[in-house]
């Protein structure tokens, strides 16, 4: 059987029976989305209601819920998993020149550094690149999701991409850790003298974040081709 258009209120119908169940994740909202249109464009016009019924009864609230909350920790896994590979190819074949020139400027510029104010600008370059890195990424997730809350619009919750948002989290997570390297020695170690050490602490700690910043950045540049980021 031919598959026929759905009319522009079987749509409606559609969409009001899905923004129900109060899905948030992007991807599962347009799987579920797609499936119901692909079942209900192989029946007629008087098929359609009860077939809107049998699907809404297989795609219950709780069922979608328990596919959403699969999915999120599947795409938060799966992007640590992503980042961590790349990771591993900086330390084998050809990569591991780029992460030696890294390595060489990095702590060449540390060690010509005269103060804790010129180490703390090196320390801040990885994190100024992650900054702008946010900026891009929440203006690209934004235009790949507007679509999609145009077609769901008035559900009544804020709907994001479940593989976008663990990136996000990662790239919020050296800005915290900075602050945790800063004033966790200062409290635990009240009387410990880190000058001797600064020059090639802060050489290693930005070496470790410029790994981590291009790495994030390739993950999402991978990732963006199939997915909404």
């Amino acid at each position: 059987m031919e598959r026929r258009v759905l009319s522009a209120s079987e749509l409606t119908e559609v969409q009001k029976s899905i923004m129900r169940k109060e899905i948030s994740s992007a991807e599962i909202l347009m799987e579920i989305y797609d499936h119901y249109i692909s079942h209900l464009q192989e029946f007629s016009e008087e098929q359609f209601s009860r077939e809107l019924f049998e699907l809404d009864q297989k795609f219950s609230y709780g069922y979608c819920h328990a596919l959403q909350s699969k999915f999120n920790k599947e795409a938060k896994a799966d992007i640590a998993k992503t980042q961590w590979m790349v990771i591993q190819k900086y330390f084998c074949g050809s990569r591991w020149l780029f992460l030696a020139g890294i390595l060489v400027l990095v702590f060449y510029i540390s060690t010509q550094t005269r103060s804790q104010q010129e180490l703390g600008i090196l320390l801040l370059s990885p994190l100024i690149l992650l900054v702008f890195a946010n900026f891009a990424f929440d203006y690209q997730n934004f235009k790949k999701l507007r679509p999609i809350k145009k077609t769901f619009k008035g559900i009544g919750i804020p709907i994001y991409s479940s593989l976008a948002r663990p990136i996000s989290e990662r790239i919020y997570l050296p800005v915290l850790l900075a602050q945790v390297l800063v004033y966790l020695p200062k409290i635990i170690f009240p009387n410990l003298e880190l000058a001797p050490f600064l020059s090639a602490l802060a050489g290693m700690i930005t070496v470790l974040l410029t790994l981590y910043a291009i790495s994030l950045l390739e993950v999402w540049k991978i990732k963006s081709k199939t997915a909404l980021i």
